[in-house]
């Protein structure tokens, strides 16, 4: 088992979205995601399911073809595989979530 306090974890990248490996295993990796404002994730697809979970912060997620659907501290998110996921920061503060991807 591993515990990880995603606090201790947060750091942003002025250039674009940070990405940091939380931990992997032989069926998932845990990624902790730190936007800045206006920064983004272009919509994209994986062949695994993709589960994100927001702990600060205000953005959009955004899927191709689909209006942008508001997300905040709280929201769950599943992105089952074959579909497309993405992601704004349309706040004045970072945005982090957590990033959970099966298959």
């Amino acid at each position: 088992m591993v515990i990880i306090d995603y606090q201790d974890r947060i750091a942003y990248s002025q250039e674009k979205a940070n990405k940091i490996v939380l931990d992997e295993t032989d069926h998932s990796r845990s990624t902790l995601w730190c936007l800045l404002p206006g920064q983004r994730i272009e919509p994209h697809i994986h062949a695994g399911d993709h589960i994100w979970t927001v702990f600060e912060g205000e953005g959009n997620y955004l899927s191709v073809g689909k209006e942008p659907q508001p997300i905040n501290p709280g929201t769950v998110l599943v992105a089952p595989a074959g579909e497309s996921h993405g992601v704004e920061n349309v706040g004045q503060q970072g945005l982090v979530f957590l990033s959970v991807s099966a298959g």
